[in-house]
Order: C-alpha cells, then structure tokens, then sequence
C-alpha cells in the first residue's frame, strides 16, 4: 500500500512538471504610453520556446523619419524606418528573450520626424500587467 501510494505521489509530481514545462503557456504583458507613444509588450512561454512581440504606436500627427529603442534592464535595442497605416510598428521574434522577472521595464525612445532637424527622446515606464 505505501509503495502504491509512494508511487502516485511521483507520477502526479512528474503529470505535473510536464504540464509546466511543455503544456501550459505563460504569459505576461508590459504596457506603458505618454503624449508620444504607446508600448505594449507581450511575451509568452510555451514549454521551452520563448516569442514576444512589441507594439510601439507613434501617437504624434508627424511622419516618423527613423526612430531607434532600447528596453532596460534587458538591454534590447532595435532601430525602424517605417510604420503601417496605422502608426503600428511590430517586432515579433522567436526563441527570444522572456520578460518575466520584473515588475518594471523601460522603455527608451530616439526619433526623427520627417522635415525636422533635431531628434526627440522620450522615457517611458513599462508596468506589468498579470496575465
């Protein structure tokens, strides 16, 4: 009787940590705006493969000429050149980084708009939105 219950006790342990590791999808969101812009991260985990996407809208009525970011503490910079109809500009990866230790990013932007001579830059305070 103890080692049948010894051993329901190992396999629920073991349905368990595969659920986890190989089933389940974890996720979490960051979003954070200003008169500016509006950043939304979403990341997820599913098993061992990690994606996440980065919404970055211009909220400004300008034409964007370039603009480049980074998101701190990870230290993930990316430059673009243009953006949909919208003024949505995506990066989706695969196997990439996971955001998910933090309850805070941010979120640093450098941009030009078009027929204009001087770069702006805006700091803007991600906050982590449970899933």
């Amino acid at each position: 009787m103890r080692k049948k219950l010894i051993w329901s006790f190992i396999v629920l342990i073991l349905v368990v940590s595969i659920y986890n590791l190989i089933i389940r999808t974890r996720t979490v969101t960051y979003m954070g705006e200003n008169k500016n812009w509006f950043i939304k991260i979403n990341a997820k985990l599913v098993g061992l493969n990690r994606s996440y996407s980065i919404e970055v809208k211009y909220k400004g009525k300008a034409t964007i000429q370039n603009a480049d970011f980074n998101i701190h503490p990870r230290h993930y910079d990316l430059g673009f050149h243009s953006f949909n109809k919208n003024g949505y500009y995506w990066v989706c990866k695969d196997d990439c980084g996971y955001y998910d230790k933090d309850s805070k990013l941010l979120f640093f932007i450098v941009w030009k708009e078009k027929n204009d001579t001087e770069e702006k830059m805006n700091f803007i305070d991600l906050r982590k939105i449970n899933n």
